[in-house]
């Protein structure tokens, strides 16, 4: 056979060796990423799949992160918690103290506080553990409530300003009529964080635990 006829064939299978030793390489690289080491990651059920396939594409190392950035981190992540918990508590301190501010819209306030400290407290922390170790280390129990105060937060500060803006917006449209009773504040506040619960607790109850073999 002339060799201008054989140059088509020689083509095709040098493409099919290539796209061959592509996969091979692949696999063993696939391999070699499900050999070893185990990690236990907080995600949740949704989140799962797109984190599969994003193995299937790189290597995921723990240590990966220089220790500058993990020094930066941490203090960053300090000095976020102790001036949040100084400043809400300071807040939560004048108000109590001081029976001139007893009002529904200072109850608002001291609730915006409360909310803060509980986010500061019971999520922060364990965000940043997370963040610098690159897993979640403080078990399944943790990781549900860990999920369901960083919601049940964010959910009850949004409905705390969307209730002080309510109340704003009374006073100034009747500001000849009587004010918001405590009474009524604090079964505002009582709504308000019943609301944030049964918001929250999907997220909690679907929260899952996923282990992940890399190397």
């Amino acid at each position: 056979m002339p060799h201008s006829l054989l140059q088509p064939y020689r083509s095709q299978v040098t493409g099919f060796l290539e796209e061959f030793d592509h996969y091979s390489s692949l696999a063993k690289l696939m391999s070699i990423y499900h050999a070893t080491n185990r990690s236990i990651f907080n995600w949740t059920e949704s989140r799962i799949v797109e984190w599969e396939k994003f193995a299937e594409l790189a290597k995921y190392e723990p240590e990966s992160q220089k220790p500058t950035v993990k020094a930066l981190l941490i203090v960053a992540y300090s000095v976020i918690i102790v001036m949040s918990l100084f400043g809400n508590m300071l807040v939560c301190h004048v108000v109590l103290k001081n029976k001139r501010m007893h009002s529904a819209t200072s109850l608002f306030i001291v609730n915006l506080a409360v909310s803060d400290i509980m986010i500061t407290l019971l999520n922060t922390p364990f965000t940043l553990v997370r963040f610098v170790n690159s897993t979640w280390i403080f078990g399944k129990a943790m990781c549900h409530i860990s999920r369901f105060v960083q919601y049940c937060s964010l959910h009850v500060s949004t409905l705390t300003l969307t209730a002080i803006a309510l109340d704003r917006h009374q006073v100034i449209l009747n500001p000849l009529k009587q004010r918001m009773s405590l009474t009524k504040g604090a079964l505002s506040i009582s709504v308000i964080w019943l609301m944030a619960t049964c918001f929250s607790l999907p997220h909690a109850v679907y929260q899952k635990l996923f282990q992940y073999n890399y190397r």
